[in-house]
Formats: structure tokens, sequence, C-alpha cells
């Protein structure tokens, strides 16, 4: 086990990736699809890549604004190592403009807005292994727009056997895509609705590249991946609507993907707006699986569908109450006790112990970081 470093906090501007220098000292970033041209001392609309001295910097790197521990459930992903703990990071910014933002204290804040650490990318997979996680998550911000810190956590984590999962938006670049997602294990995207005007109007986005990039996960990495759509009455919850998502997702990802359909709260900009009401995501729920999808969730609610059906025999494999799961019937290698049908995703025991924890010394990192408070 390497040595950890004495905790220091520092000011060194990490140059980004992604960017090249154009004429006047701009700096042109190509690292998702806004293609920020950011001028001398400005940043781009994540706030956290900016220019300084004709060069581009991130501002975001080794500099986590939230830390937590969550339930793997909480990405959500119910197919990938279910039953385990993750550890949670995420900084300052995001590239995208969502109304409603429900870590907007985080995502619309400038780096200098938030209060950070110091935690350089070799100490991360120590601080998950500590804290008896398998698995370092990317989230609350997105993580794309401090991608290089990302990749560096990537590498560690590998070293000591500790999987990687990104929760994002997916908008991002074909330039950027592989140099990031050819080290990620896993990935919750959100497919925030599937109209061009909700992206325009309520993200600030566009629709295209999201679904690009999804369909880049698909055809070239193994990464695992499940889907969500936070569903906002009246702007994305048509029934209409969710039939073409769905059948989308059938046609280009297949019928195996999860997709969790998800209630929305009133917060940041959207306070107009009700709380979802269960019976949406109950109707969503049987349009996706009348469409042919096999893995369907609700979130977000109590009561709603939390459970794992295999395709074959219709057997409850994993019932849940909330994140927790309270009944598990599948084998080690994630294949249903009753039928032996396989169920794809990457499959550990419940009580989620994993190898690594078992020799894991962590007390050089409680020392470094025990002011964290996780």
């Amino acid at each position: 086990m390497s040595e950890l470093k004495i905790f220091q906090k520092t000011e060194t501007l990490h140059e980004a990736r992604w960017w090249e220098p154009e004429p006047g000292g701009k700096a042109h970033c190509y690292l998702c699809p806004r293609h920020c041209h950011i001028g001398e001392g400005q940043a781009g609309f994540c706030f956290i890549r900016v220019n300084q001295g004709g060069k581009l910097y991130s501002l975001g790197y080794a500099s986590p604004a939230a830390l937590q521990i969550d339930p793997i459930e909480k990405k959500p992903l119910n197919h990938f190592l279910p039953g385990t703990r993750v550890f949670s990071l995420g900084t300052a910014g995001c590239n995208m403009g969502c109304f409603f933002c429900q870590n907007w204290d985080i995502s619309k804040s400038k780096q200098d807005q938030v209060n950070s650490a110091h935690v350089p990318p070799e100490d991360v997979p120590l601080l998950a292994l500590q804290y008896g996680c398998p698995t370092i998550a990317f989230t609350y911000n997105e993580p794309t727009i401090w991608g290089e810190y990302v990749v560096d956590i990537c590498k560690a984590a590998k070293e000591h056997g500790v999987k990687t999962v990104m929760v994002t938006n997916g908008y991002i670049t074909r330039e950027a895509f592989h140099d990031i997602y050819d080290h990620v294990d896993a990935a919750n995207v959100d497919l925030k609705a599937f109209t061009e005007n909700f992206y325009g109007k309520i993200t600030l986005t566009h629709l295209q590249p999201v679904l690009e990039m999804l369909q880049w996960l698909k055809a070239e990495t193994d990464v695992w991946f499940e889907l969500t759509n936070l569903m906002i009455p009246t702007l994305n919850d048509d029934p209409g609507e969710t039939r073409k998502l769905c059948d989308w997702i059938l046609e280009n990802l297949g019928p195996d993907v999860p997709l969790h359909f998800t209630a929305f709260h009133p917060d940041f900009k959207l306070r107009d707006k009700p709380r979802t009401p269960p019976e949406t995501l109950h109707r969503a729920y049987g349009i996706a699986r009348q469409a042919g999808l096999h893995f369907v969730y609700e979130g977000n609610i109590h009561g709603g569908h939390g459970e794992t059906i295999c395709p074959s025999c219709e057997t409850v494999l994993i019932r849940r109450a909330w994140h927790e799961i309270v009944a598990y019937r599948l084998t080690a290698a994630g294949s249903c006790l009753t039928c032996g049908h396989k169920i794809p995703g990457r499959w550990a025991s419940p009580d989620g112990k994993v190898a690594a924890l078992s020799s894991f010394n962590g007390e050089a990192v409680q020392r470094k970081y025990q002011a964290l408070n996780l």
C-alpha cells in the first residue's frame, strides 16, 4: 500500500485538457458540445475552466466541494454491485443550466464560492477503501467538466481494485469521450427528456449530443450504464413522449439497459411545478414495460416499483425498500436462482464484501482526512 502524502492545501492551477489556443489569447474548450471560446481572465459556462495567460486551467482538479458515502442504489444504479456503498464526490460548476437542479448550491457556484478540500487523485481510492466503499462515484455536479481529475482518480483506483462510476448528463464531445470513458466502469446517464424544446428551454443545451453519447457508450465501450428520466409535471411527462423515449432506447440501446423514472420536487428556479404524483411514474413504468424494456424502476417515491424482475420467468430477484435491499435471489454470477437466466449487470454479494477491503489498513488515511467528517 502506497504511503499518503502529507496533507497540504494548495492553490496550484492544473492545466486543462481538451482545448486549443486561438488568436487574441482566447482558449477554445472542446470538452463539451458548448465549445466555449474563453477570453483571458474569463471562465467557460461551467465556471471552473478558466483562461489565464492564454492557457486553459481546471479549477476543479483535486478540489472536491462535496464528499459523502452513499448506497450505490442512490446514484441510481440497480445492476452494479447492489447493496454496496459508494464514495461520492463532486466539485463546483456544471455545463448545463437546468432550472430544476437539485444540487444547485454547488453546480451553480464558482469554485471560490464553495468550501473545498484538497484531495489529490491518488488519495481518493484510499479514502474509499477506508470507508468500506468498493466504488467511487463522480457525482453531485457534472463530472465531465472536471474530466482531468476523473481520469487521474480512475487510474489510481485501478491500482487498488476500486471501481468508478460517472453520474452524468451525457453532455460530452466525441474528442473527449473515449479519453474519459475508457477508464470508467459504470455510469448513470440523465436522459432528462425526449424533446429538443425541453432541452433548449429548461437545460439550455441540446438533446442530440446526449443521444449520440449513449450510442457511443453502447457500441464502443464495456461501461455498464443505466438511464434516469426525471419526470416533471407538464414539461416531460406526456405519455406520448415517454413512449418515444422508450422506443428509442429499445431500438438503439436494447431491452436490457435499466431505466429509472424518478419523481421531481420543486427546487432552484422551478418551484412553480408540483411534485410528481406517484401515478405518473406508475404510468411511465407501464409504458416502458409494454414497449419491451426488461428492467424499469421508479425512484424518489415510497412504494414504487423498485424490484428487479427476471425477464424469463418473472421471479422477483431483488426486492428493495427505498435504497435498501430486503430480498436477493441471484447467484454470485448474476443468474436467476429459479430459472438460471443471466441478468445483465455487474454483480457482487448483497452484503457488499469486497476482497480488497478486508486487508486494507486505513489508519494513515484516517489521520490525514479526519477533519472531513464524512
